[in-house]
């Protein structure tokens, strides 16, 4: 047969043509094809018992009538080459290594003829990086929400100052409408994050199936190969929204292959117009980013007569509704109960009580802006309100111990109602201590001083007693003490005696004394 390889279609041609009583010479001038090779299709198919081959496959036309494709013997050139590049499979994995530098290898080999460099980077080509197949995926509406920062950030200025500021750009897209959103975050940190895409989902007006992150740490604390650890703020979110957290696998591009595309997008429809002006605050740049990304959406697909917004309006009705209530950040923090049954909060700087069967014990502290929850294996044991004092002790009396119950509940009412029921006098006593104090902790101890006589030696005595001490100007638990030791008050005359205990008299050294 000839050298030359026609294509399966022509072969039915030729035979069509044959059995329709056509010369050879006429075969040939329509079809293209050289004479002998017609002749030695014709000359096979005869051998074959002119089979009717109008409805058969191409493969089988060529089995019956025994045809097949010219094997090439590769050259000894090749042959080399090839040994050659097969030997260094090995040293791919060393570092620095390039086709380049195996190139130069290569050439430096005592061969008698090389390939030239292109040729060379083909066959390595061909051996090495087998072109894979990609899926095209089908979206639903509703379904994903895929979520990723841009690589390059834009710029703002500190008014004030001039310094220059880098905001990081967050791009969201919903792939099966297309619809973009995109918004500038002052950093790649979790709260930013979760605002961005709380600011997504409210822009939105819907809640899609899942939103698919990449494996960030905003959004992953730990990665795995088949499951990643969701960062518990992010997680909290979800729940909120009733939606779910879908990271990509790691090093898997392909998995967000169309936010990398909205990505593109967004540096040629969004970037160009809005990095040529000067804004002064993150506000300013998210309005320009929302013109041009309204511009975006609205414009027509190409190859199409609809937009991404006109396809959005559709994939709005399968979105689920908003949750009732506005998402509040929460953070969350481990923390040791202290002996004095109270756990710090770091971040706020004030202290909260747990209660006291838990102290020594270790629990994660759950807050937003508002509220503070204490969590001791998955069991809530603490809810407060959040204070703005630095270093303030925030208690409820029920985590106390009797003991410190007690302490905490200390104030000068308390002591004044605690002396009231012991007797008039006590009570006026107790409330001059009071008063004379810079402090009125500083009468406390003193306060309980009197209140323990009472219970030591009767409310009648110890009453007896501060009638007695309201001749003196101070008032003091040791001069009550005294009184009653020295039984001051069972004297009728007690109170006179008392009171002439220091008589007055002149001054007897003198005043030169004390210079």
């Amino acid at each position: 047969m000839s050298n030359k390889r026609i294509t399966d279609m022509y072969i039915k041609q030729i035979i069509q043509q044959h059995k329709e009583g056509k010369s050879q010479r006429q075969i040939s001038k329509q079809l293209g094809v050289h004479r002998r090779t017609i002749s030695d299709y014709i000359e096979q198919y005869k051998k074959a018992g002119n089979p009717n081959i109008e409805d058969l496959e191409d493969q089988k036309v060529l089995e019956i009538l025994q045809i097949e494709a010219k094997k090439v013997k590769p050259s000894s050139r090749y042959e080399l080459a090839s040994k050659f590049i097969d030997g260094q499979q090995v040293n791919r994995k060393k570092a620095g290594f390039t086709v380049e530098n195996l190139y130069n290898s290569y050439k430096s080999m005592d061969y008698e003829w090389h390939y030239s460099r292109p040729q060379f980077y083909r066959i390595v080509q061909d051996k090495w990086f087998k072109e894979q197949g990609s899926l095209k995926l089908v979206h639903r509406y509703g379904e994903k929400l895929f979520v990723d920062y841009a690589g390059k950030k834009l710029r703002y200025y500190d008014k004030s100052t001039g310094e220059e500021n880098q905001a990081e750009v967050l791009v969201c897209i919903l792939p099966a409408s297309g619809y973009i959103y995109v918004k500038a975050v002052i950093s790649q940190e979790v709260i930013p994050f979760i605002e961005g895409i709380r600011s997504c989902l409210e822009h939105l007006g819907g809640v899609p199936g899942g939103i698919i992150t990449d494996n960030l740490k905003s959004a992953v604390t730990r990665v795995g190969k088949y499951e990643s650890t969701i960062n518990k703020q992010l997680q909290s979110f979800a729940e909120h929204y009733s939606t779910s957290i879908d990271p990509t696998r790691p090093y898997s591009p392909k998995d967000k292959a169309m936010v990398e595309g909205a990505v593109k997008i967004c540096y040629n429809k969004i970037y160009y117009h809005v990095q040529d002006k000067a804004y002064y605050n993150l506000r300013e740049v998210n309005e320009a980013i929302k013109l041009w990304t309204e511009q975006l959406n609205k414009g027509k697909l190409t190859h199409c007569d609809h937009s991404r917004y006109d396809q959005f309006e559709d994939e709005l009705k399968e979105l689920v509704e908003l949750p009732k209530y506005e998402y509040s950040i929460k953070t969350y923090q481990r923390a040791k109960v202290q002996k004095m049954g109270y756990v710090l909060c770091s971040k706020l700087k004030n202290y909260y009580s747990v209660p006291y069967t838990h102290i020594g014990k270790r629990v994660e502290l759950q807050y937003d802006e508002d509220n503070l929850c204490v969590y001791y294996n998955n069991e809530r044991i603490a809810t407060h309100k959040i204070s703005q004092r630095k270093g303030y002790y925030v208690t409820n009396t029920n985590h106390l111990s009797s003991s410190n119950k007690a302490v905490a509940e200390w104030s000068p009412e308390y002591f004044i109602n605690q002396a009231r029921q012991q007797g008039v006098n006590v009570e006026k006593y107790v409330t001059e201590l009071i008063a004379q104090k810079p402090y009125p902790e500083q009468a406390y101890k003193q306060i309980q001083g009197i209140l323990n006589l009472c219970r030591k030696y009767g409310r009648d005595r110890v009453n007896k007693a501060c009638e007695i001490a309201f001749s003196h100007n101070s008032r003091t638990y040791k001069m009550i003490e005294q009184i009653i030791v020295n039984d001051k008050d069972l004297d009728d005359e007690g109170h006179e005696s008392f009171s002439r205990a220091i008589s007055r008299h002149q001054n007897i050294r003198g005043s030169k004394y004390f210079t």
